[in-house]
């Protein structure tokens, strides 16, 4: 009965260690990255809708983002709205408006301030492996007035394709011509490889334990 007692011990024990360490290995990890901010130009997210397009593989859904924003004083209107779409002008997976958006100050460029603004997206659909378009926005879609000195800063010209805009609620796109600095971090799907770590995690501690527990008895 003793002997019971101890493994479900040590049991519960390196379980809890388990479930603390699990979920930093499923964590989100950057799957696409556009490139870093080029200090160059921008496009307004206040007057218009920004998109760019993004790539993803199979098994990732998108949880959080990073984008560089240059803006004027007192611009930003305290939250950014977003979409996901098969293309400009298509099929709505993902959208919201969050003010839950970190923004880091990281200097001044082009005579505006440049922030790195981060937040997630929440629930978004499992999408396939493909490409898809982020649609950037400061504030509610439907504002498209003062103060709107908000722009999502370019990037290098890569292989994607350049960014579209709609001055019309996405009722019409036209390309901007530029390519903007944003990252994509994604949660892999399924969650198997946690779930198999874990399980490594749990026979290792147990077995460390069980080793130690005999050293004592001797």
């Amino acid at each position: 009965m003793n002997n019971l007692k101890a493994s479900i011990r040590r049991f519960l024990t390196c379980a809890s260690i388990v479930a603390s360490t699990v979920p930093a290995l499923a964590g989100a990890v950057p799957v696409f990255d556009n490139g870093p901010p080029d200090h160059a130009s921008a496009n307004n997210m206040g007057f218009a809708w920004q998109a760019d397009d993004f790539t993803i593989g199979a098994g990732q859904s998108p949880a959080s983002l990073t984008f560089w924003s240059l803006e004027a004083s007192g611009a930003y209107r305290g939250s950014i709205s977003w979409q996901i779409l098969s293309a400009p002008g298509g099929s709505i997976l993902g959208s919201g408006t969050t003010s839950s958006v970190t923004r880091t100050s990281t200097g001044s460029y082009l005579g505006l301030a440049e922030y790195r603004n981060e937040f997630d997206f929440g629930t978004v659909p499992g999408l396939g492996a493909g490409t898809y378009w982020l649609v950037l926005h400061n504030g509610a879609f439907s504002n498209l007035g003062d103060p709107n000195e908000f722009l999502w800063e370019t990037t290098a010209g890569n292989s994607s394709a350049v960014g579209m805009e709609s001055y019309d609620l996405g009722k019409t796109w036209t390309p901007n011509g530029n390519e903007h600095a944003f990252v994509i971090s994604a949660v892999p799907e399924p969650s198997s490889v946690a779930l198999l770590a874990g399980g490594l995690l749990l026979a290792g501690c147990l077995r460390k334990r069980e080793q130690r527990s005999k050293t004592f008895a001797r």
